[in-house]
């Protein structure tokens, strides 16, 4: 059988792009199949050239081809650009046309909520690969603060002055300790968790969560975590009537906004992300 639309990467087994994608699918009655294909690192060039590949509508893009893929493209988006990471590439003949959806997906997903980034303070614990596209996005967004909190001070440093120099946004860096977060807490108008504290499968968490009574009583609590769906930070934050937002929603409408790239279709995504959110429940 012919794939249309495929995710790549490795590890992939449990990727959850199918149950987003073929849910889409499905309901619009467009008969294409999705896979997970696994290329291990140094195998994607190869890939890219085959006629497995060329034959296809297009992919998605997880660890560890989101920026290795960058050179093979013929067209980049300036979201991807800025970010310095393909999630998504759509096939035009022998042409991969690379975006990235991430930073919009998550910005979807605080919208959602009622919250608009744009001149708001916005507090970031961690600084792995997924903080550094949401932090660009931000300060794309004309967000009026960021502040990246993370264990290794100096990983956060290198991270804020690469957003400064692809955006001219300042941002404020420091560690992350209770002291520090509860300090930064006090202004913060949006909190997100972009570390793996509290994950399914992770023995580590945070130490405690007195930090978040320091958050003004309408901020958001934005876990990037869906798994569990209720992470103790989130559960921690419903105790004291703040509002929270998991992960779900910024990986549903960045596959959503991908179908849109892939398809050149405008998607009702209210209606799908309930369809979606009904199926992973029942998974």
């Amino acid at each position: 059988m012919k794939t249309n639309l495929a995710v790549i990467g490795d590890p992939i087994a449990h990727s959850l792009s199918p149950v987003i994608h073929t849910t889409v699918l499905e309901e619009l009655g467009i008969d294409y199949t999705y896979q997970k294909i696994r290329i291990p690192k140094g195998e994607l060039p190869h890939f890219l050239k085959s006629e497995e590949c060329l034959g296809m509508k297009g992919f998605n893009l997880t660890m560890p081809h989101k920026q290795d893929v960058m050179p093979h493209l013929h067209y980049i988006d300036r979201d991807a650009q800025i970010f310095d990471a393909v999630n998504t590439v759509k096939v035009e003949g022998t042409k991969l046309l690379g975006y990235n959806t991430d930073g919009a997906g998550c910005l979807r997903a605080i919208e959602e909520k009622g919250y608009k980034c744009k001149g708001k303070n916005t507090v970031i614990f961690g600084a792995g690969g997924v903080v550094s596209t949401v932090a660009l996005k931000l300060a794309l967004e004309e967000a009026k603060s960021i502040v990246i909190l993370n264990r290794t001070p100096e990983t956060a440093k290198k991270l804020a002055q690469n957003i400064s120099n692809r955006t001219g946004k300042v941002i404020t860096t420091d560690a992350l300790t209770t002291d520090v977060m509860t300090r930064y807490c006090e202004d913060c108008d949006i909190l997100i968790n972009g570390t793996p504290l509290g994950m399914e499968g992770i023995d580590s968490d945070f130490e405690d969560f007195s930090f978040l009574k320091a958050l003004p009583k309408e901020a958001l609590v934005h876990d990037l975590i869906y798994k569990p769906e209720m992470t103790n930070l989130l559960k921690s934050a419903n105790t004291m009537g703040l509002n929270t937002l998991n992960g779900l929603g910024m990986l549903i409408y960045q596959g959503l906004l991908a179908d849109e790239i892939f398809m050149d279709i405008t998607l009702d995504f209210p209606y799908f992300k309930n369809k979606i959110e009904n199926k992973i429940k029942n998974l």
